[in-house]
């Protein structure tokens, strides 16, 4: 075993015990809950439960949350991840996931879908509050890219964790042809530039997206301070640009209309 290795197991080892000692999770095993896979010790599965609030502290229902285990190969550094285990928030927002498998796990928030793949998460998670500890995950569009990870006991109950999220800004725009047709189920090049209301800070986003069939396409913006915008397509020769608008963080606009300068061919 490498010393990076050892740290590791040392680091999640600590992280498992302190989390214990300040939630009273119960004794923990001489045998570290990352190992028991490797040593063959079956320990109970755990629970983590919970509430979903925005930053102003008001319950977020209907959220769907994931908790995933996790065990890396020492000697390859291969991950290998369990089955996903969902919990979705009640109007108090409250939450409970059960059966976890003892050791690593990542906490996440669901993705939504879009035209029926995996598409980028609605919320972004801010903090997640465990006893007087608070993690701040690094903000990930999807589950799947997600590099954070705590840790539990055999046993072990986690409980009245607060976490916190906030809206992602959104752009949804519908695309229309100069007659109103809506340009549906079609790939299209979308444009949309950035700019702080100072004017010292500026960016782009480029993407090809399909619309849906009512020729909608939506477009999630990764940003902490209010921005101005402007949105353009491009389809076949044919184009549509938006006027400048300004969202704060974690506002929406879903009213946009862009129009091609042109018919359905």
């Amino acid at each position: 075993m490498n010393w990076r290795n050892l740290l590791r197991r040392i680091v999640v080892l600590c992280l498992a015990i302190a989390i214990c000692a300040l939630l009273g999770c119960g004794e923990t095993e001489d045998t570290p809950s990352a190992m028991l896979s490797e040593t063959g010790i079956s320990g109970d599965t755990a629970s983590f439960s919970g509430r979903v609030v925005d930053g102003e502290g008001n319950p977020v229902a209907g959220l769907v949350l994931v908790i995933q285990s996790r065990e890396v190969d020492d000697n390859t550094g291969t991950r290998t991840y369990g089955p996903d285990l969902e919990a979705e928030t009640d109007d108090a927002g409250h939450f409970s996931i059960t059966d976890i498998h003892p050791g690593e796990f990542q906490f996440m928030l669901a993705p939504e879908y879009w035209n029926g793949l995996p598409f980028m998460t609605e919320y972004q998670l801010l903090s997640v509050k465990i006893g007087a500890f608070t993690y701040h995950p690094s903000d990930k569009f999807l589950p799947g890219f997600a590099r954070n990870t705590l840790s539990i006991t055999p046993g072990g109950q986690i409980e009245n964790v607060e976490v916190t999220v906030r809206h992602r800004t959104r752009v949804r725009a519908k695309i229309v042809f100069a007659d109103g047709t809506p340009l549906a189920n079609k790939e299209v090049r979308i444009n949309i530039k950035a700019r702080d209301l100072q004017g010292d800070r500026t960016g782009e986003i480029g993407a090809t997206w399909q619309t849906d069939a009512q020729g909608y396409f939506i477009q999630y913006i990764n940003t902490n301070r209010t921005r101005s915008y402007i949105v353009s397509v491009k389809y076949k020769g044919l184009s549509a640009t938006s006027e400048k608008f300004v969202l704060k963080v974690g506002e929406r606009r879903e009213d946009l209309i862009l129009k091609l300068s042109g018919t359905p061919q």
